[in-house]
């Protein structure tokens, strides 16, 4: 093997690394977490709160209207029980008792359109806690297969670590510092030859540097992107 086409095999290894390591990065992230099931919850306890709240409204309503009519009870019996017999007391408790009946119409909608609304908050809070319970049932589902495809994308990612060591130890030192350099700012930092043109950026490459790239004489490098050249 050539340097150059060892350096060229060094970089394809480094590339697979790159991407296995993205791959497993994306598949833990997947384990650790789902920000999808996350916001479900989140919606889901918003829904509880909604539910919590439109609930104690509805019974404070309904404790209002019971209070109203219990005050109009107690009126009415007064009012037509023979105890109370100054008139102008009498007309006093006949403008209160018009005045509750008002009150209890009012807070008798009020209570109905508070249950209502509790009856609307229930069936949201129903709809988004099937949708928590699909979720998570579903990821429990996706759960094993994305372990496995983590411990396989976790082997290959050792065996071509010790692959690259294995052959980082038999290249010349210079020539991976060159590597490493040029790698540095640009990618591929080592490409081919399209016919007589570099393949990296595309210039022309002289007949005398085409020779030594595809004689494997040393490692040549493209006059204009820099790049190492490999048969």
């Amino acid at each position: 093997m050539s340097r150059a086409s060892a350096l060229l095999s060094l970089q394809q290894i480094d590339d697979r690394i790159a991407t296995l390591t993205s791959d497993i990065a994306t598949a833990d992230a997947s384990i650790r977490g789902d920000p999808e099931l996350d916001r479900m919850r989140a919606s889901e306890a918003a829904a509880q709160e909604e539910h919590r709240t439109r609930g104690a409204s509805a019974r404070l309503a309904e404790l209002d209207a019971a209070s109203l009519q219990t005050r109009i009870r107690e009126l009415d019996r007064r009012l037509y029980g023979g105890t109370v017999r100054n008139p102008a007391e009498l007309m006093e408790m006949q403008r209160e008792l018009e005045t509750l009946r008002a009150r209890l119409s009012t807070a008798e909608d009020d209570a109905l359109e508070q249950m209502e609304q509790v009856d609307q908050s229930l069936a949201r809070l129903q709809e988004v806690s099937a949708g928590v319970a699909a979720r998570e049932s579903q990821r429990r589902e996706a759960m094993e297969p994305l372990r496995a495809r983590l411990a396989s994308l976790t082997a290959e990612r050792e065996v071509l670590n010790a692959e690259r060591e294995a052959l980082r130890a038999e290249t010349d030192p210079s020539d991976l510092s060159l590597y490493a350099r040029i790698a540095a700012h640009r990618r591929p930092a080592v490409t081919g030859l399209a016919g007589d043109f570099c393949a990296g950026c595309h210039m022309p490459v002289s007949n005398e540097e085409r020779r030594a790239v595809r004689t494997g004489t040393g490692l040549t490098q493209c006059a204009n992107c820099d790049r190492i050249l490999a048969p």
